[in-house]
């Protein structure tokens, strides 16, 4: 067990801050203090408006962080590009002069950097970049999974719509039911709570789908029920690359579809409108069916995100989402991943 400080300057709010959250939650590793100067003084579920994170303080600083005795500090955000904010650099400079090792999930390698790797190398402290993928590489090849398996993938209308969260949460109703299940993670945060996966959005684009492939393979051999962590979005401007070499390669056998209740544009593309559910659900399987129209994978369920709505709001949210596409939906953190599970299980009962 670690105990761990995120930095998350500037940026512990849901969105920006998606790794950061995600590591309070899920993490077996203990989070002793949040670094972020603007909610100093708060603690976590007081600056995210949460039920989760009570008496995790919010700091204002490196220094003040260390007060809590943390052994790693890890990066909590994930900017747009992925770079080092260089007012960050005399941070993780003492938290790594203080002995803590560095764990970062940005596109920028800290390993590299001269200055921050010959402190490491002085203290003898290590710096994890979550981010850097495998030397070797591998083409697709179209390979079954193990009969009796069941590969699900979480797919989205955006990039932070849970579909890390559905995953994880479904793994866990699985271990509940006494089902032989994994969860594999495909981006910086999850790999970080599970100490392994495949960092996709890293990868060059020929391969992704083949080393995908191979991952998802690993496990289909070794586990009846696969989660599949998912990435971005087919309609997203900028990320529906990762997205299409993440379903070509995992060929799921169902697909979970995450959204964000209310949303009506991508995040940070307001001039770019969402499609209809429906149009959306349809999208995403018929990337599946571009390679093989036998499969039948469909998307089963919906998992929608309803942060700040109320509980009466968040229900209407989930009902109107039913009666839209005819499929069962939920909010895995207020209600739960059962309903998702059972239409899980009906689904493979009748392929």
């Amino acid at each position: 067990m670690r105990r761990i400080a995120i930095l998350a300057e500037g940026a512990f709010e849901w969105h920006y801050g998606k790794t950061a959250t995600g590591i309070i939650r899920y993490s077996k590793d203990t989070v002793v203090a949040v670094i972020d100067s603007t909610k100093a003084g708060m603690d976590v579920a007081q600056a995210l408006g949460a039920e989760f994170g009570k008496g995790i303080s919010v700091v204002r600083d490196i220094y003040e962080a260390l007060m809590y005795q943390p052994d790693m500090l890890l990066i909590g955000i994930a900017p747009i590009g992925g770079g080092l904010p260089e007012a960050w650099r005399g941070q993780l400079l003492t938290a790594i002069n203080a002995g803590l090792d560095i764990v970062s999930g940005l596109h920028v390698f800290l390993a590299d950097d001269a200055e921050l790797r010959a402190a490491a190398k002085r203290r003898g402290v290590t710096i994890w970049d979550v981010r850097r993928p495998p030397e070797k590489n591998r083409v697709a090849q179209f390979i079954p999974h193990r009969l009796g398996s069941h590969t699900v993938l979480m797919v989205g209308s955006d990039c932070a719509t849970g579909k890390m969260s559905t995953a994880l949460e479904l793994n866990q109703e699985a271990c509940n039911r006494g089902l032989h299940s994994a969860f594999v993670a495909t981006g910086q945060t999850g790999i970080m709570i599970s100490g392994s996966g495949l960092p996709v959005d890293r990868i060059i684009s020929d391969f992704v789908a083949g080393m995908v492939e191979e991952m998802v393979l690993e496990f289909t051999d070794k586990y009846d029920w696969v989660f599949v962590e998912g990435q971005g979005a087919l309609n997203h401007p900028g990320y529906a690359a990762v997205t299409l070499g993440l379903i070509h390669g995992c060929m799921p056998d169902a697909m979970i579809f995450c959204h964000k209740a209310g949303a009506t544009t991508i995040e940070g593309y307001e001039h770019c409108p969402l499609p209809s559910l429906n149009r959306l659900i349809e999208m995403n399987e018929e990337a599946i069916h571009w390679l093989c129209s036998d499969l039948g994978s469909k998307v089963v369920g919906l998992s929608l995100v309803t942060l700040g709505l109320s509980e009466q709001e968040a229900r209407s949210a989930i009902k109107h989402a039913e009666d839209e596409t005819g499929l069962p939906a939920t909010d895995v953190w207020r209600f739960g991943t059962a309903t998702l599970m059972d239409a899980l299980n009906t689904t493979f009962q009748t392929i």
